[in-house]
């Protein structure tokens, strides 16, 4: 009987140690999640709800602890969101996002860790690509820019200045016709 809950432990050990919940993007009308396969450091891109990387299935997301439940063949199993490289480096960040003149994407939530750029899917063929990292002057630099993918397979890239603020205060910004507002 023991040898028997020495496997499980051990088999639930290594089921948790092949992924990593790597990330989150939240709008009101539609979540994406990022795992990434430890060994090999391969990440699934964005998947919702159902969509599957590597056998896993993502069942669903609990938000206040940040957890993912995925589902592989009758196993379930619960990831929490990654740490961060930086101490005291992951945060959550809420706002919206302007795409275009008359576009806005509220109720946006999602994870970032400071030193890591985040590329977020904001729209078909448009990508939020948002850093932030620690100044030495204890304020957080975020560089962001968005790319869209354009018809000939290029992309255009429009860059946002940087925004430095204090630690825990609201950032925004506005670059030609995209922008964004979010509160860690």
């Amino acid at each position: 009987m023991k040898k028997y809950f020495a496997l499980l432990f051990i088999s639930a050990a290594s089921l948790q140690a092949d992924l990593q919940f790597a990330g989150f993007f939240t709008t009101a009308k539609e979540s994406f999640y990022s795992l990434t396969e430890v060994e090999s450091n391969v990440s699934s891109g964005w998947l919702k709800r159902g969509q599957s990387f590597r056998g896993y299935t993502i069942m669903s997301f609990d938000e206040e602890h940040d957890v993912i439940t995925l589902k592989k063949s009758d196993q379930t199993l619960e990831l929490r969101l990654k740490d961060s490289k930086v101490k005291s480096g992951k945060m959550t960040i809420t706002g919206s996002i302007v795409v275009g003149v008359n576009e806005q994407i509220e109720s946006v939530r999602a994870s970032l860790f400071l030193g890591e750029e985040a590329v977020f899917p904001i729209k078909d063929g448009v990508t939020l690509h948002l850093t932030p990292e620690m100044r030495l002057d204890g304020n957080i630099r975020y560089r962001s820019r968005f790319v869209t993918k354009v018809e000939n397979g290029n992309e255009e890239v429009t860059t946002a200045p940087d925004v430095v603020t204090r630690v825990g205060q609201s950032f925004g910004i506005r670059a030609g016709s995209f922008g964004y507002t979010f509160k860690p």
